[in-house]
């Protein structure tokens, strides 16, 4: 884009019509050197007026004509030192275009509008959520370890997947793109919550519209495996690191998916223990005191155990269900549900991706029932029911 000299020297600020909030410069870093505007962002003269639309944001920016020069010579990959040397050569002094073109900067960065070009290749890895293989890529160490401590199982990447994430530090901010476009902004401590949130909704349960989502834990000892369902605050996820404790393998936490064939597969997500279950299994995991905490959307405090789990390529055969109740001052008993019983139990805490229970997924409910022996546990103490659950595991019951 051409510019004058005198148009140039006249530009009071970045923007002419701001929309945005500035970040104050004590909570930013300097701008990486290797910037790109991300996709979906267009720039345009309307009526010679520089604009600059968003399609992730859904806004308009109208740009003076300092930030449309920014602009153009980033879209044209031109390196910033260069920018600045030509806002110089066309009428600003050093100082102000030092100013002009890092207050730029720092506001695209802030709304995602820019990103750095890339990230490191060491702190990138791969996992599969449900039945999608998927790449992320962090921009610096704690980003990394934030959004690996999700997972139970990660790998090597390849290259090869056509789903790929990377993350960014932004002054105190993260932001995440999928396939470079931006899918959210968060706070840091925000960032590992708000992705796995993502993954759930977007693609484990987007996959297939014919498997049904059971909210269940699932565990697996001497090749029989064991799903676990209650409702929140009755103490799954703590329940399953004691039941690990006793020697069962981790399978999941939180979410079941039903194949139509009456088998199931899990996501690899590490437990998350929410703030209340911290002190409960400190005897167990002393180290969940040295986790770092992370803030979810629904505003509870959360961290991601790291566990031991080598997840089954293949679908997994089901052999106990349990649903638990938990009762204050209650000793733990263990009744068996009849078929009927145990179905309406899994529809009550399952759904699918279109919202409805279909006739595949009502066959796939009655395969499972059928192949498993389902029973109800009331308790009070993780400790008592473990003891219980492991001996229905052995056979006792």
């Amino acid at each position: 884009m051409s510019i004058g000299r005198n148009q140039l020297a006249s530009g009071a600020g970045i923007y002419t019509r701001l929309t945005m909030t500035f970040i104050t410069p004590s909570d930013l870093r300097p701008p990486p050197d290797d910037l790109r505007p991300v996709d979906g962002n267009l720039f345009a003269l309307i009526d010679q007026v520089p604009v600059l639309f968003s399609e992730d944001e859904q806004k308009l920016f109208e740009l003076n004509d300092v930030a449309a020069f920014i602009w153009c010579g980033l879209k044209d990959m031109v390196p910033l030192g260069t920018i600045s040397q030509q806002l110089i050569d066309r009428g600003l002094s050093p100082a102000s275009a030092r100013k002009s073109l890092s207050d730029a900067l720092h506001q695209w960065l802030s709304n995602g509008l820019i990103l750095p070009h890339s990230t490191k290749a060491n702190l990138a890895f791969a996992a599969c959520i449900g039945r999608t293989p998927i790449e992320i890529q962090a921009s610096d160490d704690q980003i990394g370890d934030f959004l690996r401590s999700l997972f139970v199982t990660v790998t090597a990447p390849t290259g090869g997947t056509t789903t790929a994430f990377k993350a960014y530090r932004i002054g105190a901010s993260s932001i995440v793109t999928r396939d470079d476009r931006r899918i959210f902004k968060c706070a840091m401590d925000q960032l590992a919550p708000t992705f796995k949130a993502y993954l759930v909704e977007q693609l484990l349960l987007a996959a297939d519209p014919h498997d049904l989502i059971f909210h269940a834990a699932a565990v697996t000892s001497g090749g029989n495996t064991m799903l676990i369902s209650a409702p929140p605050g009755a103490g799954k996820s703590t329940l399953t690191i004691h039941l690990l404790h006793a020697g069962f393998q981790y399978l999941t936490d939180d979410t079941v998916i039903i194949r139509r064939d009456g088998s199931i597969y899990t996501a690899p997500f590490a437990p998350t223990l929410k703030s209340g279950a911290w002190a409960i299994i400190d005897r167990l995991r002393p180290d969940v005191k040295s986790l770092p905490s992370h803030n979810r959307p629904d505003g509870l405090v959360v961290r991601y155990l790291n566990v031991a789990s080598s997840l089954p390529e293949a679908a997994i055969t089901v052999n106990r269900i349990v649903f638990l109740e938990r009762v204050a001052d209650c000793k733990p008993a263990l009744t068996e549900l009849d078929q009927l019983d145990t179905l309406k139990r899994i529809i009550d805490a399952s759904f699918s991706t279109h919202g409805k229970l279909t006739a595949d997924g009502f066959v796939a409910l009655k395969r499972i029932i059928s192949q498993a022996r389902s029973f109800v546990l009331r308790y009070s103490e993780a400790e008592a029911a473990t003891a219980e659950l492991a001996g229905l595991r052995d056979g006792k019951f």
